[in-house]
């Protein structure tokens, strides 16, 4: 599922665009934990959905990982994707073949390397005798990243006039409402709000994603229970199963704690009361959701939707 919700986030970016012509993805964090789980298999699913409609793109992999080790790690991510299983395997070893061959990994760490990449981008779309639409940049990596990223970005990899340019950001969006809010500001110094993405993979966990439809196929038995005068509490344990190996601990302050506890913490208890979230935008007073962390992010992808 949360390969679904970077999916339906980048699918949302190239569906904004009525252009069609050559689409660089930049995923930032490539070699991480959560890459290698869910992202390059979301990448993936985006190329099945949209391969042959218009659009041709190339995949780059990248992150502060060496680049030998780095193009070892995605090779091997490259290798387990999967297909869905309405697709033949000799077609789906034919997809996977031209993915991997749209893929490559490069290190990104100074603001050179962002030059080069811009590059070397430009030099593709030359050389296959195509134009370029747009650049997708996915940060996978920490909040405190963020910013630099973007100053690098904006001064060195746009893509030049006529192309649009997209950024996804994911949670946690910093790690209260001011810190929120003064990122909110510093991003928008590099970027138009109109360029960036927010999305909340976590949401698209299983679990989490089947709690309104469990309520709307119970209606009828759960209505008349499922209330304040019958409900005198509820309690939500957070516990994952799967292991932390190969999160960089500075991360595990950002994804662990901060993430469940404040951002993801506070998703939650409208899912499980059967409501939906607030509003991506922000609210004036009277709002029920007026002054909710959302409020610094216009814009928020929301994979249940």
């Amino acid at each position: 599922m949360l390969a679904v919700a970077v999916f339906v986030a980048l699918l949302g970016c190239l569906r904004a665009q009525e252009l069609r012509g050559h689409v660089s993805i930049v995923l930032l964090g490539a070699t991480g934990d959560l890459a290698k789980k869910y992202l390059w298999q979301g990448l993936f699913q985006l190329y099945l959905e949209e391969a042959g409609k218009g659009h041709n793109f190339s995949f780059h992999g990248t992150a502060l990982t060496a680049t030998e080790q780095g193009q070892e790690v995605v090779a091997k991510v490259l290798e387990s994707l999967s297909c869905p299983k309405d697709v033949a395997p000799a077609r789906c070893a034919e997809l996977k073949d031209q993915f991997q061959r749209l893929s490559q990994y490069r290190q990104l760490k100074t603001t050179e390397d962002y030059a080069a990449l811009s590059k070397d981008i430009e030099a593709l779309v030359q050389r296959e005798g195509l134009w370029e639409a747009g650049r997708i940049f996915y940060f996978s990596v920490p909040p405190f990243a963020y910013t630099d990223i973007a100053r690098s970005i904006n001064s060195s990899c746009r893509p030049g006039p006529g192309a649009w340019l997209r950024v996804v950001l994911e949670k946690p969006f910093g790690h209260n409402h001011l810190s929120a809010q003064q990122l909110a500001t510093d991003l928008g110094s590099f970027f138009h709000e109109e360029e960036m993405y927010r999305v909340d993979h976590y949401l698209g966990k299983q679990a989490v994603a089947q709690i309104l439809p469990f309520r709307d196929q119970n209606r009828k038995a759960l209505d008349g229970l499922w209330n304040r005068h019958h409900v005198e509490r509820v309690e939500i344990v957070m516990k994952e199963t799967v292991d932390a190996e190969g999160i960089k601990p500075s991360a595990l302050w950002c994804m662990g704690q901060r993430s469940s506890q404040l951002s993801h913490g506070r998703d939650c208890p409208p899912i499980f009361s059967s409501s939906y979230p607030c509003p991506c935008r922000p609210q004036g007073p009277g709002h029920p959701c007026a002054g909710t962390w959302h409020t610094p992010g216009r814009r928020w992808v929301n994979p249940r939707e």
